[in-house]
């Protein structure tokens, strides 16, 4: 069986949000909070898919809970390293944290909302679970515990022994980082802990599920377009900053060009430009540079 990757944001939600795994999303959410009492019931507030899921590729697929005291918990899988830092996330928890509250209400009326990142890249922390408070820079003391962030770097798992992370984490860590193919290690993990072997069955029930194959290739294909079109973006800038560059190269070299040289210097390729840049050195007129 080719078993869905529970890194894909996509399979990670429709994994965690099904009311049928609760148990999975309690046992998840206490290996990263480490209550001082059990989480004893969760609900999550947003368990359906958006419907413009193929569309939008910017789309952030995250699951909310709401737990038994009335703290909310926003928890998402995150694999792209350019998202993956402190202004996103501290607008996340700031919409939600501020929408708990209507005009003219008290604020002793706000609840904490916490935000866990299941991160399949490298931060700067450089810790495998990382947490963030509003502390006091002198005495560290907290602010207010209405604010937290942890960031679970699964790339760093081989740290968690060190930091002393426990060992109920370290599992969760290991089944997303092995959930992409690896049924050996998979099934090894399975063996350690009852709560593994449910989540192991769940990936496969959900594997099997035709809709659910269907979604995430669509997924995998929105991400992939993604990127594409940041590259292409990216490779537009940087070509109008050749372009820009080689016109004052030019006209510092051969005072001012002609209409028609401008035009051909603002069609070219990168790589023309490229040549081109390497030519004006060592011209002796425009028209050895560029053609014109």
């Amino acid at each position: 069986m080719t078993l869905l990757d529970p890194k894909l944001d996509v399979v990670f939600k429709m994994l965690f949000a099904e009311p049928r795994n609760a148990r999975l999303l309690t046992s998840l959410l206490a290996a990263v909070l480490r209550p001082p009492s059990p989480i004893t019931q969760v609900t999550v507030l947003n368990p359906e898919l958006p419907v413009d899921l193929a569309t939008d590729r910017g789309v952030r697929l995250d699951v909310l809970v709401k737990l038994e005291d009335g703290g909310l918990v926003d928890v998402e899988m995150e694999c792209d390293a350019r998202r993956a830092h402190g202004g996103r996330w501290l607008y996340h928890w700031a919409r939600l944290y501020s929408g708990r509250l209507r005009r003219g209400d008290d604020y002793a009326r706000l609840e904490p909302v916490v935000c866990v990142v299941f991160l399949d890249a490298r931060s700067s922390s450089r810790r495998f679970h990382s947490m963030y408070q509003v502390r006091e820079v002198h005495d560290h003391a907290v602010l207010s515990d209405d604010l937290a962030v942890h960031v679970i770097e699964l790339p760093r798992l081989e740290q968690a022994p060190s930091e002393g992370e426990h060992i109920e984490l370290q599992r969760w860590a290991r089944f997303l980082r092995l959930g992409d193919g690896d049924e050996r290690a998979l099934e090894s993990l399975a063996s350690e802990a009852p709560i593994m072997a449910e989540a192991k069955h769940a990936l496969e029930i959900l594997s099997l599920e035709p809709s659910a194959q269907r979604i995430a290739e669509m997924r995998r294909e929105a991400e992939i377009m993604r990127k594409l079109d940041r590259q292409e973006a990216l490779d537009d800038g940087r070509a109008e900053g050749q372009r820009a560059l080689l016109l004052r190269q030019l006209a510092t070299r051969f005072g001012a060009l002609p209409a028609s040289a401008v035009d051909r210097v603002n069609r070219a390729s990168s790589r023309e430009l490229e040549t081109w840049a390497e030519r004006v050195l060592s011209a002796a007129s425009l028209e050895e540079v560029i053609g014109v």
